[in-house]
């Protein structure tokens, strides 16, 4: 049977600072950013870029 993970929570101390590291150092793609207000924190969702089977190793 496949499993897979689809999404995990981090908590971070600075949102764009996580943003920065996740997109510029490890090449992620930014898919949200909502500020909610209710709580006073943002909402992120980031992800990996498809990854090519020539990319891989075994």
């Amino acid at each position: 049977m496949k499993q897979t993970i689809a999404h995990i929570s981090l908590v971070v101390n600075d949102y764009d600072e996580a943003i920065a590291f996740y997109t510029n150092k490890l090449d992620f793609t930014l898919i949200e950013d909502t500020y909610q207000p209710e709580q006073e924190k943002r909402w992120v969702v980031i992800s990996p870029r498809p990854i090519q089977p020539e990319q891989l190793s075994c």
